[in-house]
């Protein structure tokens, strides 16, 4: 699919000064249906968690005999390791579907990695003909522990003009590539803002 010639001022990012300095997802098929999927520590990160989860709950069975508190306290902790676990899994299995059978397109208002314990956020569905275009955007996260690091938003815009992100990290070439797979997957340009958004904060590619 086509990237398409910028005539018009670069968007600002949908969360400026905001998204991780690692890659967290990558775009992954699944039958008919396209989907960000957690990649390396990050897919592992949740089960860390529950595996101590568990060890926590053997070791309250084992020191049983020894301190009904300390058991107590280990089965405790176990449960929440394993709660936590959960959690962390669902939000990071919580990202926008591309399903080509139904031609329906389903964004998660709940950021990924947001570990909000409101369950209460909704998805946001649209058609395939309500989409207007892709678009990458650069940004420049600062950080007060590490250097400050360059990020790029994948979002997605809608044909009435909302703007909806699907996916933010520092791996410039994979939000490229990835842009170019829904764009043919969608049947929609990709607006590429790259050079555009690095030159007005001061850095040239």
């Amino acid at each position: 699919m086509e990237t398409k010639v910028l005539s018009r001022n670069p968007p600002s990012p949908l969360k400026p000064d905001e998204g991780p300095n690692f890659t967290t997802h990558r775009l992954v098929r699944k039958g008919s249906v396209w989907i960000f999927q957690p990649t390396g520590f990050v897919k592992i990160f949740p089960s860390v968690f529950t595996m101590f989860g568990y060890v926590f709950i053997a070791a309250s069975v084992l020191t049983v005999w020894q301190s009904l508190f300390n058991s107590l306290a280990a089965l405790c902790g176990g449960a929440l390791a394993i709660g936590v676990g959960r959690l962390i899994a669902r939000f990071l299995g919580n990202t926008p579907r591309f399903d080509t059978m139904r031609r329906l397109v389903e964004v998660p208002e709940q950021p990924a990695l947001s570990l909000r314990l409101d369950a209460s956020s909704g998805t946001t569905s649209l058609d395939f003909t309500e989409v207007s275009e892709l678009e990458i955007v650069h940004k420049r996260v600062t950080d007060t522990e590490i250097d400050d690091y360059d990020n790029y938003e994948l979002n997605l815009v809608t044909q009435d003009g909302r703007r909806l992100n699907l996916v933010s990290h520092p791996n410039s070439v994979q939000i490229a590539r990835e842009a170019q797979q829904l764009a043919t997957v969608l049947g929609k340009p990709v607006a590429d803002w790259r050079a555009s958004t690095t030159a007005r904060n001061g850095k040239l590619n």
